[in-house]
């Protein structure tokens, strides 16, 4: 009979958990498609790649949005059960509130052990499949818009046009190309009377070098003596580099496996520069993404305890409402989470000390309002 009960209050769990698991994925993904929409909507893609793009980008975010919608998928259901007296009924039926709590902590338990595997690897290769598809979009796909008769000014400090295109630009005639460095301040124009556009494509990363080669014409500048003059050639090489594109996804640390960032932990700024290619933000990202994963497992844990407890205070007649509280908790615990975090990004304290002290304070009031749960007999 406990055992039948067990099963039950697991099963309430499941419904509300997987839609609002959902419901962040599918909040948290909006947010991050706004960024992609000029790249996707401008761009001759399949339904397929766009399709795939999305699942990376959600599949990324599963360790995000999953503590917060098993924190408040318990509060719900916990809450049902008291409003709809089965909790009462339970305790009078002699079951503890362990034993009620059991049947939540273990598909916390089986839901942390799966983020835990899927920090691993899965997330890693998924991130690093997203990464590569942006690359795709940014560069030969963002040529695609070059169309004859049209101004082209998708990458940043460059305008062409050309009287004549072939499809992506990979032939040009009649070429007006003006380019502006926003460091230097220098504007130069070009003109050429046909010009054609080289890709050289890495198969594993789909970064591509692209170069644009002028054919008989002229550059228009000014010189150091802010003299105008003018540059005859017959060929000319303009090289497209990747820095140009407007890239925001780029985050290395995220596309290592915890293996490879497990090794970085051991490393100094130096040789993980040179392997890695960090910087000094990438480098200190690196340190906490590896225990940010580690915390995203143990966080889950911790927010369904603490929703279990919340949801049994809220409907005691005290005048508590679990869904305020919840909030406050979850406002609580991400504000420390992230002030903390600056201040290890500042070397003011450990990396471990800011990723789980948070997790500690929030487990230590889950079980300060398990204690309150003082039910009759």
């Amino acid at each position: 009979m406990k055992l039948l009960l067990q099963r039950y209050l697991a099963a309430q769990l499941i419904t509300p958990l997987v839609v609002s698991t959902f419901f962040f994925i599918g909040f948290l993904l909006t947010l991050d498609l706004f960024k992609l929409t000029n790249l996707l909507v401008t761009r001759e893609i399949s339904l397929w790649f766009v399709a795939g793009l999305v699942a990376n980008l959600a599949l990324s975010f599963v360790p995000l949005a999953l503590p917060i919608a098993v924190f408040f998928s318990t509060i719900y259901c916990v809450n049902r059960l008291s409003s709809d007296s089965e909790y009462i009924a339970m305790r009078a039926a002699g079951l503890t509130k362990e034993k009620i709590l059991l049947p939540f902590l273990l598909v916390a338990a089986l839901l942390s052990t799966s983020v835990y595997h899927l920090n691993q690897n899965f997330i890693p290769h998924s991130n690093k499949e997203f990464k590569r598809k942006v690359n795709y979009l940014t560069s030969s796909g963002l040529l695609a818009g070059i169309k004859a008769g049209q101004f082209f000014n998708l990458i940043p400090g460059l305008t062409l046009f050309a009287t004549r295109s072939t499809k992506y630009g990979r032939s040009l005639e009649e070429v007006f190309l003006q380019i502006k460095d926003k460091k230097t301040n220098d504007d130069r124009v070009i003109f050429a009377a046909r010009g054609e556009l080289i890709f050289e494509r890495d198969p594993n990363s789909l970064i591509e070098k692209l170069t644009l080669i002028l054919f008989n014409g002229n550059i228009i500048g000014q010189n150091d003596k802010n003299e105008i003059e003018k540059i005859l050639f017959t060929k000319y090489i303009f090289p497209i580099s990747q820095s140009q594109f407007q890239d925001r996804f780029s985050v290395k640390e995220t596309m290592l496996s915890s293996v490879e960032l497990k090794e970085v932990l051991s490393m100094t700024f130096k040789e993980a520069e040179k392997i890695y290619k960090f910087n000094k933000k990438e480098f200190f990202n690196a340190k906490y993404e590896y225990w940010n994963r580690k915390n995203g497992a143990l966080i889950i844990f911790v927010f369904c305890f603490l929703g279990f407890s919340l949801g049994i205070t809220g409907t005691r007649g005290k005048g508590k409402n679990s869904g305020v509280i919840g909030i406050s908790c979850l406002i609580l615990y991400y504000g420390l989470f992230f002030s903390l975090v600056s201040m290890a990004n500042k070397d003011q304290i450990p990396v471990t000390l800011a990723v789980f002290f948070p997790a500690s304070v929030m487990g230590m009031l889950g079980i300060w309002f398990y204690k309150k749960l003082d039910w009759q007999s």
